[in-house]
Formats: structure tokens, sequence, C-alpha cells
């Protein structure tokens, strides 16, 4: 269990956040909405209905079944391609990380919630084995865990706690965390544990005619996820696993278990209101914070340790600067030309002819003349395809921090997918 000084500290924070809303809204001078955690339950019944969220379309992040994938549609495909029909789909959101291509998805939304904290997942298991924690678990059980969706102490980031248990224990002895505890159990810590509380009928998106989830415009296959069960309050809740040793989490006694957070840099322009308008373009994962300058940490399996918890970053890119877009997307550089108020530049057919062209579509330079010279493609490029390559060619200025925060499973990374 996370030990008490934890819970009270989260729960100081959230009731001063309620208060401070409170206290707003009963002033002349407006009011501020209070903290909200859009789960992903929230988010697939947003997009049934057209509704928004933090003020983008639900339908960014979640495709009803049936229904065109945004990023497999016009004007990014000549054809829309539609969610099978048996489920609702996660959408696949292709990226750019550490100068490669990436991808991730967004299965939560933390509106003006500051920080996300870790929240305990018991295993039962028969005996306790270090090098192999779940070699002895107990049969047929289901883990345990003690915060529903509802709860601003919801999390989708669990820390995973074996429980020792005897051997003829039935499997569902102990349905809710209030009687394991109760029970005086040896427990040991484990690693953490990704898995949204969640409908049953949610993955991550496949098109008709695929038979997983793939990178928008390259095709490449990333990472799905698990289904399954948990107990809570006595209740058997359906899940989503998108893995282990894919965050880290905060051990300093004044952010202990406080997830640690990335920056991911979503690129905009300036709209003529002055309101800056995203333009639709792969996203950069950042490795940290912004600023932090932290370099990549990956397990051992390669999976990338940043990028599950991240906070967006409306990134407003100079008019001289434009993404590499082949031919085979002509309506998308008529968009852009016409609304983008980017640079558009069409790529020389030698570089469009490269084995590896792929790995470049809609990654976005300073300087995107060097898509017509293929003596000196991609090297002479300048491109923003990183955390450090976005805050050094960008100004300050032009990077906006949203007060949101994404649960934003990376599914695809250097290369490999991540994930089952």
């Amino acid at each position: 269990m996370i030990p008490a000084p934890f819970v009270l500290l989260r729960m100081a924070i959230v009731l001063a956040l309620l208060l401070l809303a409170t206290a707003c809204g009963s002033s002349s001078q407006g009011s501020t909405p209070p903290p909200h955690i859009w789960t992903l339950r929230q988010l697939r019944e947003a997009s049934l209905f057209a509704g928004t969220i933090a003020g983008v379309p639900a339908t960014e992040w979640i495709t009803p079944r049936g229904q065109p994938i945004p990023q497999w549609s016009p004007p990014f495909s000549p054809t829309p391609l539609l969610q099978v029909e048996e489920q609702d789909g996660l959408n696949v959101l292709p990226a750019f990380s550490q100068g490669r291509p990436a991808a991730f998805a967004v299965a939560e939304v933390w509106e003006r919630v500051p920080e996300v904290w870790v929240q305990p997942w018991y295993v039962l298991v028969t005996a306790y084995e270090p090098s192999n924690p779940g070699q002895y678990r107990l049969k047929d059980s289901l883990p345990v865990v003690d915060i529903e969706e509802e709860s601003l102490f919801y999390s989708p980031f669990w820390e995973i706690i074996y429980a020792v248990v005897p051997e003829d224990t039935p499997p569902d002895r102990y349905t809710s965390a209030t009687a394991l505890l109760s029970a005086g159990l040896p427990m040991h810590r484990g690693g953490g544990l990704l898995a949204p509380l969640t409908p049953s009928d949610v993955m991550p998106a496949i098109a008709e005619g695929h038979t997983g989830p793939v990178r928008p415009y390259t095709g490449e296959a990333v990472g799905s996820a698990r289904q399954g069960e948990t107990w809570l309050h006595g209740r058997r809740v359906p899940y989503l696993s998108f893995g282990s040793s894919n965050f880290t989490w905060s051990t300093a006694p004044s952010r202990a278990g406080i997830i640690d957070e990335a920056a991911l840099y979503v690129f905009a322009r300036a709209g003529s209101e002055g309101r800056p308008t995203p333009l639709g373009l792969p996203a950069v994962i950042g490795t940290g914070p912004r600023g932090a300058g932290q370099v990549a940490r990956v397990s051992a399996a390669g999976v990338p340790l940043f990028g599950a918890l991240s906070r967006p970053h409306l990134a407003l890119l100079p008019v001289s600067a434009g993404p590499f877009v082949p031919s085979t997307m002509e309506p998308l550089k008529d968009m852009l030309r016409g609304e983008g108020g980017v640079s558009v530049v069409d790529v020389h057919p030698d570089i469009q002819a490269r084995a590896d062209a792929q790995d470049y579509v809609l990654r976005v330079a300073l300087n995107p003349d060097c898509f017509q010279d293929p003596a000196r493609f991609p090297t002479a490029c300048r491109w923003l395809d990183s955390q450090a390559a976005v805050e050094t060619n960008l100004a300050p200025s032009s990077l906006l921090p949203q007060d949101v925060l994404f649960t934003s499973p990376v599914l695809f990374y250097d290369g490999k997918k991540v994930g089952r």
C-alpha cells in the first residue's frame, strides 16, 4: 500500500485545487472549473457524440467502430479506412522521438490536474521469488485495486505489490484492498504497470483489412494492449494493460509517488485572431519535462521509460518551417498551403524514391528547401524531431504549455513496436 503520507499529501493537494476553484467561482471575476479526469470510458462516450475535451474533438483520440480513422482518411490518404466493427479504436498517433519515427495513443486526459500519482496494484502469489515475482501467482486469481475511475485519486499508473497468501487460498478470497490489508499478509514491492480501467470493448485502433494496429503513413506494426479484469471493492472491472517498465515515478521525499512526465510538442501556427491552431502533424515525444535536458532512458528490452504521461505544448512554427509531404499527399499539401501558414516544398523525386523515405513523412524541418537537394538530404535538413531540437531551435515564447496531461502509452519507438 502507498504509505499514509503519500495519500495525505495528495488529498491536501486535491482539496486545495477544489477550494481554489470554488473560491474563484464565487468571486465577481468569473469561475475556474475544478480539476477533472477524462477517463477512457468518458473519452469513448465523447467520441460517440462528437464531443470535445480540452478544446479537442474526442474523435482525434478514439474512433467509434465502423467510422473513418482520422489518421487514415483525407487529407492524409486518398480514401478513408474504417475502424473494425468489433470494437472502438484508440487512435494510433504518429510521432517522432529522438530523431526516429514513433507512435503513441491518448487514453486519458487530466484537465487542470497538476500531477499524477502511482497507486497500488495487488497481485496474489503463494511464494515470493524476487528474480521472477509472478512465478508463483495464485492460480485463477485476479489483481486487486482500491481506486475507481470516478475518484480524483484514480490513476492508471500502478505499483505492483505482491501479497503472499497460503497455497490453498481460494482465488476469490480477497476481492477488495480492505480485506487484503486487514489480513496482514507479507507484501513485496514490484515494478510499475500502465493499465487504465476501461470498457472491455476499446483497444488500439485497427483498420478494416488489417490484423493489428499500425503506425499511420508508414504502416509499421505497433504495440497493442492486453485486456483483463481486476477486483475493485468486490466487483470485477475491466482494464487495458499497456505493459510494465514504461514509466517512472519520483522517490524524493517531497514528491514521492508522483509520476514523471515528459513534454509532448504539438506543432501549431498562430491563427488569424492570435489563437494557436494545431496543424495535425506528428507530435514530438520528449524524454522528460520541458527544459530538463534528460537523456532517453529505456528498459533492458528497449522500452522507453518516458512518454506514458505527457504534458502537451503547442509549438508555434515559423512560416519558413515545413513538413516533408510526399506527392502521394497532394490534398494535405493543398490544405497546409491554404490554411496552415507554413512552408510546403515539393519533394524531389529522387528523395521520394529512397528506401527510407517513409521515415521522413510529415517530419518538420526548419529549412524545407533541403527536400529538393538529393545530394545533401537528409543531413542538410534542420529537423524538429526531438525534444532537444525543438527546445533549441524554437523560441521559448513559441512553446505554449497546456493545462492538461495525457495518459499517452508509447506504442512504437526506435524502429520497434512497444507493448503486446
